[in-house]
C-alpha cells in the first residue's frame, strides 16, 4: 500500500520501522510485527539490489540512440529474453529499471517513448524499421570478419 503512494523505499522502510516500534510498545502479536519486520527487510533488500551502479557506462547522448535501445529492449522482452533468477516471468517495468540502473540510465518512462514513436511508426514504418536493419548490417559485416 505504501508503494502506491510513490514514497521512496528509504520513506517506507521509516514509516515501517516506527509502525512496527509502536506496535511491540502497544505489545501486538509477535506475528503482527514479524510481517511488518520482513516488508522491511523486502524493502531494504529492494533497494539495495535498484541502487545505480557506480558504473562508468552510459548510453550515448546522439539523437534518437535512447529511443532505439529502448527499441531493442522491448523487442527482446516481448521475445521471453528476460527471467527473474529463479526463471520466471519479469515485468518490462523491472526489465527496465535494472537495465536503466545498469546503464545510469532512467528508462521507467519507457512506455513514453514506446507509445510516441508507436504512433509515428504506423504512418511510416521505415524509421522503426531502418534501425534494425543497421543493425542486420551490422552483424552480417561482424560474421564476415
Amino acid at each position: 500500500m505504501l508503494g502506491q503512494h510513490n514514497l521512496s523505499s528509504q520513506k517506507q522502510i521509516e514509516l515501517l520501522q516506527t509502525l512496527n516500534f509502536a506496535l511491540y510498545k502497544k505489545q501486538y502479536p509477535k506475528d503482527t510485527c514479524g510481517i511488518i519486520e520482513r516488508k522491511i527487510k523486502l524493502l531494504e533488500q529492494t533497494k539495495h539490489e535498484t541502487t545505480p551502479t557506480n558504473s562508468n557506462l552510459q548510453l550515448s547522448t546522439k539523437k534518437g540512440v535512447k529511443v532505439n535501445f529502448i527499441r531493442v529492449i522491448n523487442c527482446l522482452c516481448e521475445l521471453s529474453f528476460f527471467t527473474d533468477k529463479k526463471g520466471n516471468d519479469i515485468t518490462k517495468k523491472e526489465v527496465f529499471k535494472t537495465v536503466g540502473n545498469a546503464i545510469n540510465q532512467d528508462l521507467s518512462t519507457f512506455h513514453i517513448d514506446l507509445s510516441a514513436t508507436k504512433s509515428a511508426a504506423k504512418s511510416d514504418m521505415r524509421n522503426t524499421l531502418a534501425f534494425f536493419e543497421q543493425m542486420y548490417a551490422k552483424q552480417q559485416e561482424i560474421n564476415n570478419k
